[in-house]
């Protein structure tokens, strides 16, 4: 479900956490077993740094050596994209050149936004600057926390700038700014992809988007989700759609500190630990809350630790 006869990308492309240790440094043993996870489990790609894996609490060298761990670890498998959003163009410019060097397949990136969003004139440049500086496909990351832009906007970046050619779609009413991007840019646009955890992926996939870029924890489960659309079974990919809800609404609240606790509980990584500062942590009833929904959705797990 990866590709189509186009070679467009497509499916759920995975996130995988980056795994701390309890002191917060990078736990590299966990960090070779969430990778190979979340390709075991059925994703379709992976996307590495980003949001999801805390990529602003990383150190340049620390987003390298994921780089390297990442196209070692899945060697091929599945498509790769690597997140290169920094706070300036030349500083997204050097992560990009390292991520094309270690193999990825392509780059995502939202413009920079250090202490003031980009404007119009300087997103241009942006893309401009990265599709120059590399050969492989560019995805414009479109999210509230960056410089988010609008239908035309996205229509102008990947109509004019050649590398410039897939979105991850993510503002508030990602649906209908999707609708109105494909309607506009036609060709020029390969592909639109949604986040916010697959929770909208029925209306994202009959809104003509390409996949979802989700963090990886439940990777089976959404893959699954995806599979069964491909093969025109949408009554079953809703019906675990209704069935993941609580739990997004709890992934909703804590953020990559709910993501972490489902791959400490699947025995992927060896602690849920989350970077400093904006640590939050679960009290003993949110713990037995999620003992109660895992155990809802038990029969949806693939992927069970040896």
């Amino acid at each position: 479900m990866t590709t189509e006869n186009s070679g467009q990308f497509r499916g759920i492309y995975g996130i995988p956490a980056t795994p701390f240790n309890e002191d917060e440094s990078l736990d590299i043993r966990s960090l070779e077993s969430v990778l190979e996870f979340s390709v075991e489990n059925g994703c379709h790609g992976i996307v590495m740094p980003v949001m999801a894996s805390e990529f602003q609490s990383l150190t340049d060298t620390e987003r390298k050596t994921i780089f390297d761990f990442t196209t070692k670890i899945v060697n091929g498998r599945v498509p790769t994209v690597a997140g290169i959003s920094g706070i300036s163009n030349v500083h997204s410019i050097e992560l990009g050149k390292y991520a094309e060097g270690a193999g990825f397949d392509s780059i995502i990136t939202m413009p920079p936004a250090n202490i003031s969003k980009s404007s119009a004139a300087e997103v241009l440049t942006f893309f401009e600057q990265i599709s120059n500086a590399v050969n492989i496909p560019i995805w414009i990351q479109n999210h509230d926390r960056g410089t988010p832009l609008s239908a035309s906007q996205l229509a102008e970046l990947c109509e004019n700038i050649e590398n410039v050619s897939y979105v991850k779609e993510e503002t508030t009413f990602a649906g209908q700014l999707t609708s109105d991007l494909l309607g506009q840019a036609g060709d020029s646009v390969k592909g639109v992809m949604g986040g916010m955890g697959c929770k909208f992926l029925v209306s994202e996939f009959n809104r003509g988007m390409c996949g979802n870029m989700p963090a990886s924890h439940f990777g089976d489960i959404h893959s699954k989700m995806w599979n069964l659309l491909e093969y025109g079974d949408e009554a079953g990919a809703r019906e675990i759609q209704t069935r993941m809800a609580p739990l997004n609404n709890y992934e909703s609240l804590y953020g990559m500190r709910a993501f972490k606790e489902i791959l400490y509980r699947r025995g992927v990584i060896t602690s849920p630990t989350t970077r400093s500062p904006g640590k939050r942590n679960l009290d003993k009833y949110d713990l037995a809350e999620y003992d109660t929904l895992l155990a809802s959705i038990d029969d949806l797990l693939v992927w069970k630790a040896s």
